[in-house]
C-alpha cells in the first residue's frame, strides 16, 4: 500500500516481521530481558495473532524493567510520518513500551497497559513517539516495565511494520549489499570477496556473526569416533534418510521448502567431529534471509551445500553392529517461502556456499521448463507464470554426479 506524506511524496508500508519470515536479533548491549527472544515461536494462535511470532519470556528475583533493542533485516529505514504497527500479547497484566532508536537519537517511549492473555493491535502514530518529519530507524526498542519479582511472564510480538517509508526504503547503511528500487531488474547486488571453501565469514547485514550449531557429541565421544572414520561429520542413518528424502522430494509446501536447507545442514553440522571445517550454515542462511528482506523479496541468494559426510548404517538384520557409509551431499535452498511479484533475481555468491571443495559445481535453474545456467558471481532473472505456489528446479552437477532438486515459493 502506498501513502502520501505531508510533502506529497509517495511512501509505502514496509513489514519488519511477519509470519516468522524476517528473523532478526536482539542486541546484547543494554538487554535486560531475562532471556533472548525466540523468533519463530508457536504456542498456538491467539485470535488476531497467528503463529509463528516473537516470544520473550523469563523471571527475575527482583522487580525490574525488561528492555531490549530489536534489529530486523529490513532495517535501517527512513520513516516519515505514518504509524508504527504491531501486535502484542502478554501472559500477565503488564505495562508495555515501544520506541525507535536512530543512529544518534531515540524517540519517546509509547506506553500501553496490556491485559493478561489479550492480543492488542497497536497503531501508533509516529507523532506519539515524538517523531516529527523524517527519522532514520536503526532499531525498535521494546520493554515490559515494573515487572514484579518471581513472576514468570511471556511477551509475544508479531506483524511489526511501518505504514510510511520513504521511496528507496534503505536509509543507506554502509554495510548494505542490496540497493532497493521499484524494479527487480534494476536492483544492484554486491558480491562478496570470499573463497567459497573458506570456513570464515564476516557479518554482512546482520549486526553480529551467528553462533555455531550446538555440537551433538561430547569431546570424549568425539575423540572416540574420530578413530573410526576420516569423515568430518558422522550422522545417524535416520538423519541421513531424512536428508535424502527432502533433497529428492517431488512436492513440498513453500514453508517446508524454505527450511529444508537449514534443517539438513543442522543435521549434518551438529554431528561434527572436527571444528571450523566449513562455513557456518546458520550464518549463511540468516544473511541470505536478510538480503531477501532488504530487497522486499525480489533479490534472493541461492544457498548451496557441497560436502561429504558419513552415516552409521546397520551391518546385520537385527542392527546389532553398524558400519560407516561415506556419502556426498549436494543440495540447494532458498531463505524465503515467498517472492514479491512475478519476477525475481536469483544470485549465486560464493559467500553462500558450504563446502571444502576448490572447484564448485555447475548449476542451472529452470522455471516453467525454461532452463538457464547460473554462474558463480552471476545472477538470473526468473519470471513466474502466475501467483500462488511455483516450482524452481535447480540442477547441480559435480563430475559424474548430478542432483536435480525442486524448490517451491509462493508468488505474491
Amino acid at each position: 500500500m502506498c501513502f502520501l506524506n505531508s510533502h506529497a511524496e509517495e511512501c509505502k508500508g514496509v513489514a519488519l516481521y511477519s509470519n516468522g519470515s524476517n528473523r532478526g536479533q536482539m542486541l546484547e548491549t543494554g538487554r535486560t530481558f531475562p532471556e533472548p527472544p525466540e523468533w519463530r515461536a508457536n504456542w498456538g494462535n491467539f485470535g488476531a495473532m497467528n503463529a509463528p511470532y516473537i516470544r520473550l519470556s523469563g523471571i527475575k528475583n527482583v522487580q525490574d524493567d525488561w528492555k531490549g533493542l530489536l534489529w530486523f533485516p529490513a532495517l535501517p529505514l527512513r520513516v516519515d510520518a505514518g504509524e508504527l504497527l504491531l501486535k502484542v500479547r502478554s501472559t500477565q497484566n503488564a505495562t508495555f513500551g515501544v520506541w525507535l532508536k536512530g543512529k544518534a537519537s531515540e524517540s519517546r517511549v509509547y506506553y500501553t497497559n496490556l491485559i493478561a492473555e489479550k492480543t492488542e493491535i497497536l497503531e501508533i502514530p509516529l507523532a506519539s513517539l515524538g517523531v516529527a518529519g523524517t527519522f532514520e530507524v536503526a532499531n525498535i526498542g521494546v520493554g515490559l516495565f515494573n515487572v514484579p519479582q518471581y513472576q514468570y511472564t511471556t511477551l509475544f510480538i508479531d506483524d511489526v511494520e511501518f505504514s510510511c517509508v520513504k521511496n528507496g526504503v534503505s536509509a543507506g547503511s554502509s554495510s548494505s549489499s542490496v540497493t532497493a528500487t521499484d524494479s527487480p531488474g534494476d536492483l544492484e547486488y554486491e558480491y562478496s570477496n570470499v573463497d567459497a571453501w573458506s570456513s570464515q565469514r564476516n557479518a554482512r547485514l546482520l549486526p553480529t556473526v551467528e553462533t555455531e550449531f550446538s555440537a551433538a557429541y561430547s569431546p570424549q565421544l568425539r575423540n572416540a569416533l574420530i578413530s573410526s572414520t576420516n569423515g568430518d561429520f558422522l550422522v545417524s542413518e535416520l538423519e541421513h534418510m531424512k536428508i535424502v528424502n527432502t533433497v529428492h522430494a517431488a512436492e513440498m509446501s513453500p514453508q517446508k521448502s524454505r527450511t529444508t536447507w537449514y534443517d539438513n545442514l543442522y543435521s549434518v553440522v551438529r554431528n561434527r567431529l572436527r571444528e571450523n571445517v566449513i562455513a557456518n550454515p546458520k550464518q549463511l542462511y540468516f544473511e541470505a534471509e536478510a538480503i531477501a528482506a532488504r530487497s522486499d523479496y525480489t533479490v534472493i541468494p541461492l544457498l548451496v551445500a557441497d560436502l561429504d559426510y558419513v552415516y552409521r548404517a546397520c551391518a546385520d538384520a537385527d542392527c546389532s553392529t553398524s558400519k560407516n557409509v561415506n556419502v556426498h551431499l549436494l543440495t540447494a535452498g532458498l531463505p524465503t517461502s515467498f517472492v514479491r511479484g512475478s519476477k525475481m533475481i536469483l544470485v549465486l555468491d560464493p559467500y553462500f556456499f558450504v563446502t571444502k571443495q576448490r572447484d564448485l559445481p555447475s548449476i542451472s535453474v529452470c522455471v516453467s521448463g525454461k532452463c538457464n545456467v547460473l554462474s558463480v558471481n552471476g545472477k538470473l532473472e526468473l519470471e513466474f507464470p502466475s501467483t500462488g505456489t511455483q516450482k524452481i528446479v535447480v540442477k547441480m552437477k559435480r563430475g559424474e554426479r548430478t542432483v536435480e532438486q525442486n524448490l517451491f515459493v509462493e508468488v505474491k
